[in-house]
């Protein structure tokens, strides 16, 4: 799976509970280099918006309040847009489109001088892949004069609807493309993403966000696939009020 997310790089999770509200906008390109055996590389333009008011808080394709939110402890609650999506084309092209979702759920990390250690869970609330899919990570930041490094190392577990719904091949797919039908289990998969920002002056912030995930064995043996990996990279540029 495949999450191109923007963040901004002032509201990350060590800004404490004290700090200031701040409103960033902007715009962005993704592109999503998908595993699948189509070669289906999505590419976007879309408005950015951040805001954190240690209360509520946008974070690009993220919103959501804060249930707690001191120096040590982040609890969220928040609706996600999940971006993985299928379209069917070359030898795939007739199986049925995989869409992208809205995901509920929330998360929690504990805050410390080495860095940030989360736990996440999202439900699909759209009833698209009925799916939901977890992650236990470490963030960190680092800053050098005008540049800011965030990386984040992980595990993502998919449970087996999420995985049915995106890798998946149904009997009627199967007959129709003649391509064998597949059911995929839950998996588990690591990835490592990493956020650069360079700040021109004290209101424009350019960024990238890449993301490296390496799908699963239950992934790879999908008759829809082909790579060992998704990656997603985006590139922006925000103005913070």
């Amino acid at each position: 799976m495949s999450t191109a997310v923007a963040m901004a790089l002032t509201t990350t999770p060590y800004a404490y509970a004290n700090t200031p509200t701040t409103l960033q906008v902007g715009v962005a390109g993704a592109i999503d280099i998908q595993a699948y055996k189509n070669n289906n590389f999505p590419t976007t333009v879309f408005p950015s918006v951040f805001f954190d008011s240690n209360y509520v808080y946008v974070d690009g394709n993220e919103i959501g309040l804060y249930a707690l939110h001191t120096p040590k402890h982040q609890l969220k609650l928040n609706l996600y847009y999940n971006s993985t999506e299928f379209k069917p084309s070359d030898t795939l092209s007739r199986l049925d489109k995989r869409h992208a979702s809205v995901m509920a759920g929330g998360s929690y990390t504990y805050i410390t001088p080495y860095g940030g250690f989360q736990i996440l869970a999202e439900k699909d609330i759209q009833s698209r892949s009925h799916g939901t899919f977890a992650t236990l990570a470490y963030l960190a930041e680092t800053h050098y004069k005008q540049w800011t490094f965030s990386p984040e190392l992980g595990l993502q577990w998919n449970d087996k609807n999420y995985n049915n719904y995106y890798y998946g091949v149904s009997e009627i797919e199967a007959q129709r493309s003649q391509i064998d039908r597949y059911t995929p289990k839950q998996s588990i998969q690591p990835y490592f993403s990493l956020d650069i920002g360079y700040q021109i002056n004290p209101h424009w912030t350019l960024y990238n966000s890449s993301q490296v995930t390496r799908l699963s064995r239950q992934q790879q043996q999908s008759p829809m696939v082909n790579k060992i990996a998704d990656f997603s990279n985006s590139i922006g540029i925000l103005y913070q009020f």
